[in-house]
């Protein structure tokens, strides 16, 4: 043995602890290297009705356990959502066919849009602007979706999308893109058509010829506020927030009822997201986004309708007349750039082939085209500027939502960053404040503006608050605000709030009634209009929160208690069967002749017995009558029969009501229409004694599930809509989604929900159906928010995952 010299003896225990720290760091049990750390790592606890309760050290654990979760559930519609947002559909699914929603536009128009907003620049931006957390939150998303990939494979996708081409791994700029869709979501992208239709005069025709050349069928034009009052009614939503003097126990109390559709991208999901210490929410997001867009946390809920601000503007160029892809601003001639974008198409064979368009940008946008309308001729052209576009701070926005302690930090937040797209805000908070906030992007058009720059052709279109502004000088271009987070927007800080003790509500109506105790006027119109008719919706919401509050609905007391918030929805109201079912009925009296409709002898006795009979409501257990109603409603809603007392802005909840009919020929008119309408229940399958439930329903796995509530036109405040289904009866296509309610007591949040739709679109999925029953009775769930109420649920089910190990437990 040979010994060494004591003067290296320290050198050598030195090393021995150098080698021990090193095995020690490669977790050296039987000399064996341990594995590196995971990456990302997220524990899934799964309650009832597959409601994924996701916690995780981090942002990228986070947003790792998200997609993982979500993939599990909805796999093949985010695979669906990265091909549209990346321009790909014509090559997948052919040029001419669309999306599953019925105002999707053609493949290949969206395709050309698509590939327009998300160009790879633009993406890169979007990504440079996220704070270091996002950045985070979305590279977990992406491993934690491309980790399920892997797992399953192709071949074991669901049937939806199994061993299908356009189903890859995704990656953070699929991300962007799908977030800046989202973005464009309240501007851009209904205009799709409308901008692919665009091309210089004399030039070939654009490739698809699209139908939006020509003004809108059927419909009013996109650039006629109707139509954006069609679409705020659709796609809107009911939102009430009660405050200490309106509840049982004087703290906060919320109604969460978003509409939209029922298949498709924006379906929402249920999920609880939890880092300790720094964020703990619960509540539901739209499909792809990694964070709470409606929900609550242990001091605050909140919840969003479609406002109706507009988030876009219209200038109308004029042209160079040397030159009709240049225009003239301050007397200096600008060329437009020409912006070629290519996208594959697969043709019958199952080829590709390439096809481009050309878009023309300016300063003030895209150019667009509707004929007879914004026509781009050798005099003038028109753009749309979307600023929405330029919106990156959507996961930022809603991540300091979900992370407020208080209703002034939540509005603090929304304030600073102004990052929410198209949707107002309505929040309680458990001190029993409420808060109303309609803070969105909105091109910054102060009203001076509004009146100095509209061509008098669109003055009217401008009292709605759809504004086509002169592009031929500066001045006209949206105003800056260096306290706004973006050029040419409002500063959240000047856009519409109001906070109050009793109530705040919404429903897609402008800022104007949200409280009718302290109206919000004087703001441009294109943010907010006051003193114009209000919907049914807003007008039942508004009633019925007055009745409660003041002690005249029949029931005990002056407070509201969240079962009787739920049954403000839930009653299914035809709020306009109040406002003129005591004169149709009128029509019936004395009416038991058969008369002349449509060459066809029809007895009306029947049809005036079941409208006497219908309770009024859209109930599942509701008769006929509702049918009659609803169709003698369409015949004549807009004829001189409507109002007998008109609107009055003095007393907007009660006006317009009733008919005119104190002469014969309105009485002849409505006997007509009611003629009609039992013709038309006849030829859609309504027996006699026919009920609403029998009639609306859903399909899933073959089985029908009735559905209550009804269109948004009755002013029913469940809004459903249906059209007419294959077999018989009508099938819901969009409404009411994710419904929640979260009242704050002295031991938290107490929320109760049921998303109407259920979890997955995967027909073999226990959660396909499940909550959509739930919705048909009537039946809220409780959610559990806290560990304890999570380990009581008897259906928890947990695994944790990290980067590419998955164990259950």
């Amino acid at each position: 043995m040979t010994l060494l010299p004591r003067s290296h003896v320290p050198l050598l225990r030195a090393s021995s602890a150098a080698i021990l720290l090193a095995l020690a760091a490669c977790g050296g049990k039987n000399g064996k290297p341990a594995e590196p750390a995971p990456k990302y790592s997220a524990e899934i606890r799964r309650t009832a009705y597959g409601i994924p309760h996701i916690k995780a050290d981090d942002d990228g654990g986070l947003g790792y356990g998200i997609g993982y979760a979500y993939a599990q559930d909805n796999v093949c519609l985010l695979a669906e959502r990265i091909v549209t947002a990346n321009g790909e559909r014509a090559k997948y699914f052919g040029p001419e066919a669309r999306g599953i929603t019925e105002d999707a536009v053609p493949n290949l128009a969206s395709d050309f849009y698509y590939r327009m907003i998300n160009e790879p620049e633009a993406v890169a931006n979007a990504w440079q602007q996220q704070p270091a957390p996002m950045r985070a939150l979305v590279e977990g998303y992406v491993a934690g979706y491309n980790q399920y990939l892997d797992e399953r494979g192709k071949g074991g996708l669901p049937d939806a999308c199994k061993n299908a081409p356009w189903v890859r791994s995704m990656t953070s700029a699929d991300m962007m893109k799908i977030i800046r869709r989202y973005a464009v979501e309240g501007g851009g992208a209904h205009l799709i058509e409308e901008l692919v239709a665009a091309a210089p005069p004399g030039a070939a025709a654009p490739a698809p010829a699209s139908p939006a050349a020509a003004p809108r069928r059927g419909g009013a034009s996109k650039i006629d506020p109707q139509y954006w009052q069609e679409q705020h009614a659709r796609f809107g939503s009911n939102g009430v927030a009660l405050g200490k003097d309106a509840t049982e126990n004087g703290q906060g109390l919320l109604l969460a009822n978003p509409h939209n559709f029922w298949q498709g991208d924006f379906r929402f999901y249920q999920l609880h997201l939890t880092i300790p210490g720094k964020l703990d929410t619960m509540g539901a997001s739209l499909g792809g986004m990694p964070m709470v867009s409606i929900g609550f946390n242990k001091d605050v809920a909140w919840t969003h309708t479609n406002n109706t601000s507009k988030h876009f503007t219209v200038h109308q160029l004029q042209l160079d007349p040397r030159d009709p892809t240049s225009y003239m601003v301050d007397g200096k001639s600008q060329p437009m750039t020409r912006k070629r974008v290519e996208v594959e198409v697969r043709q019958p064979d199952g080829s590709l082939v390439t096809r481009s368009h050309d878009f023309y940008q300016t300063d003030v946008g895209v150019v667009m085209h509707i004929s007879e309308q914004l026509e781009w001729n050798r005099k003038v052209a028109y753009t749309l500027l979307d600023p929405s576009i330029g919106n990156h701070r959507m996961l930022e926005q809603w991540r300091a939502m979900n992370s407020a302690r208080s209703l002034n930090e939540l509005r603090d937040g929304i304030d600073r960053i102004v990052g929410l797209p198209w949707v107002g805000t309505i929040a309680a908070d458990k001190e029993g404040k409420t808060m109303y906030m309609d803070v969105t992007v909105v091109p910054n058009v102060p009203l001076a503006k509004e009146k100095a720059c509209v061509p008098e052709a669109f003055r009217k279109a401008a009292a709605g608050g759809v504004l086509v502004l002169d592009g031929s000088t500066s001045a006209c271009r949206p105003d800056n605000d260096p306290a706004a987070p973006q050029s040419g927007i409002f500063a959240g800080a000047s856009l519409p709030r109001l906070e109050r003790d009793d109530f705040v509500q919404n429903s897609n109506d402008s800022a104007w009634m949200t409280n009718p105790a302290a109206p919000l006027t004087g703001f441009p119109s294109i943010v907010s209009l006051d003193a114009e008719e209000q919907s049914g919706r807003t007008r039942i919401g508004i009633a019925q929160l007055q009745a409660r509050l003041a002690g005249t609905d029949g029931l005990p007391g002056r407070r509201i208690s969240m079962p009787q918030l739920q049954g403000l929805l839930f009653s299914n109201r035809v709020y306009y069967a109040g406002q003129i079912m005591d004169d149709v009925l009128r029509a019936c009296d004395g009416e038991r002749q058969a008369r002349a409709a449509n060459g066809a002898m029809v007895d009306l006795a029947p049809a005036c017995a079941k409208l006497r009979a219908w309770d009024r409501t859209a109930n599942l257990e509701a008769n006929i009558g509702f049918g009659y109603f609803s169709s003698v409603w369409d015949q004549l809603y807009g004829s001189s029969l409507f109002w007998a007392v008109p609107f009055n802005a003095a007393d907007p909840v009660s006006t317009p009501r009733g008919l005119r009919v104190d002469d014969p020929a309105g009485v002849g008119a409505l006997r007509t229409a009611l003629a009609n309408a039992v013709l038309e229940m006849e030829a859609g399958g309504w027996g006699l004694n026919s009920t609403w439930g029998e009639i609306q329903h859903t399909e899933r796995n073959g089985k029908r599930i009735p559905i209550h509530g009804g269109l948004y036109n009755y002013g029913v405040y469940n809004a459903i809509v249906s059209k007419p289904a294959a077999g018989g009866g009508r099938e819901v296509t969009e409404g009411g989604s994710y419904i929640q309610t979260v009242m704050f007591d002295r031991n938290g949040p107490q929320a109760q929900a049921v998303l109407a739709y259920s979890q997955s679109v995967d027909p073999a999925s226990p959660h396909y159906a499940d909550q959509t029953g739930l919705f048909s009775s009537k039946t809220w769930h409780t959610l559990p928010f806290t560990d304890a109420q999570i380990a009581a649920d008897a259906t928890t089910k947990r695994i944790t995952i990290s980067h590419k190990a998955k164990q259950a437990q």
